[in-house]
């Protein structure tokens, strides 16, 4: 099954992480870039977790996930080796706009992490599906060697000419020139 590749906002979402282990390390690494409002329960957590939570202002509490974790939550990601816990958050959020991400467990996922490259508000999204992770990752490092340093510039300047002309063919061609100076060296 291939999932479809889809970009949302989070900077608006309420994210709740379950788990305070190097797993969810990862998920909070990965999602900090994109600015969500987090917060984290776990019965255990590891000293780096705490600490990218307290350089974050990310809140957090040392106890059992419960079932009111759950309220004015966005996206649920369940970093635990409990399956059954990750049933039961999963059943829990049927029948809500609750998202949920249950690490390594695509039957209780509505979507999984993408490995990705982020420079600047350029985002590269790369996934098997879930069925190689490890494959997306070394697509992702040889995506990241091969773009060019000054990508964020181009960018800029294809914003500016978007926000200075009309829509058309003659921002459309000065755009497409922008483009073409990204892949010329």
């Amino acid at each position: 099954m291939a999932l479809f590749p889809m970009f949302v906002d989070l900077s608006d979402k309420k994210v709740l992480v379950v788990g305070g282990g190097i797993v969810a390390l990862r998920k909070i690494e990965k999602l900090l870039p994109f600015s969500p409002s987090m917060k984290v329960v776990s019965k255990e957590f590891l000293p780096e977790v705490i600490s990218i939570l307290e350089e974050n202002n990310i809140p957090y509490e040392k106890r059992a996930f419960r079932s009111e974790d759950l309220e004015n939550i966005d996206i649920v990601i369940v970093a635990v080796d409990d399956i059954g816990l990750q049933k039961d958050i999963f059943r829990q959020t049927r029948n809500t706009n609750i998202l949920v991400n249950s690490v390594d467990s695509p039957d209780y996922c509505d979507f999984i992490f993408p490995a990705y490259v982020k420079k600047g508000d350029i985002v590269i999204g790369i996934s098997t599906s879930g069925s190689a992770p490890g494959l997306s990752a070394k697509i992702r490092k040889h995506i990241e060697k091969t773009l060019p340093d000054n990508l964020e510039d181009i960018l800029q300047e294809i914003k500016k000419v978007r926000n200075s002309l009309p829509k058309g063919e003659e921002r459309q061609k000065k755009i497409l020139q922008l483009v073409d100076r990204l892949f010329e060296g």
